[in-house]
């Protein structure tokens, strides 16, 4: 894998993995804690979708970046063995959850998100929305994940398969 290439991936998958992990746990947190506060749900939700809003265009740029690196690597390399076509098609499913969130789902609760709070029928939509943002997201950590791991197994194949020429390259 190229320099490059490898940066792109390594600042993406970041950014996907344990960015989109972070924002998941944090609007998690700051719900429960409003609730026990006394706060409704719905507006506690309604108080952490903005961050959702924000982040979204993060992950559109980290999968646009994931997309380029993955690029790069198979314009240098061509070729295409089970592990680094298992990571091609989990980077392509995280870049496309990328896009399914910021273009079809995130919109959708944006104009809904001033709503939910007085409109029932707007609350039910974005509840449903949520939901499909949250398989979304799963898709996104466990996708991105996947593809960061699997070089490593990459790199344990071709050590077993010539240790002499793999100790050489990084």
């Amino acid at each position: 894998m190229s320099t490059l290439a490898f940066i792109f991936r390594t600042i993406a998958l970041s950014f996907l993995f344990a960015g989109s992990t972070s924002i998941v746990f944090s609007a998690i947190t700051l719900v429960k804690a409003a609730s026990a506060q006394g706060v409704p749900i719905p507006t506690a939700a309604a108080a952490n979708a903005p961050m959702f809003f924000m982040f979204s265009t993060v992950v559109l740029i980290s999968a646009i970046g994931l997309l380029f690196g993955e690029a790069l690597d198979y314009a240098k390399e061509r070729k295409l063995t089970p592990l680094i076509r298992a990571r091609y098609i989990s980077s392509l499913i995280c870049v496309g959850a990328a896009m399914v969130l910021k273009f079809g789902i995130i919109p959708q609760m944006e104009v809904l998100s001033p709503a939910i709070k007085t409109d029932p029928a707007a609350h039910a939509a974005f509840v449903k929305l949520h939901d499909a943002s949250r398989i979304d997201f799963s898709f996104i950590i466990v996708c991105a994940l996947i593809s960061l791991l699997l070089p490593g197994f990459e790199a344990q194949r071709k050590l077993a398969e010539r240790p002499q020429e793999a100790a050489l390259t990084p």
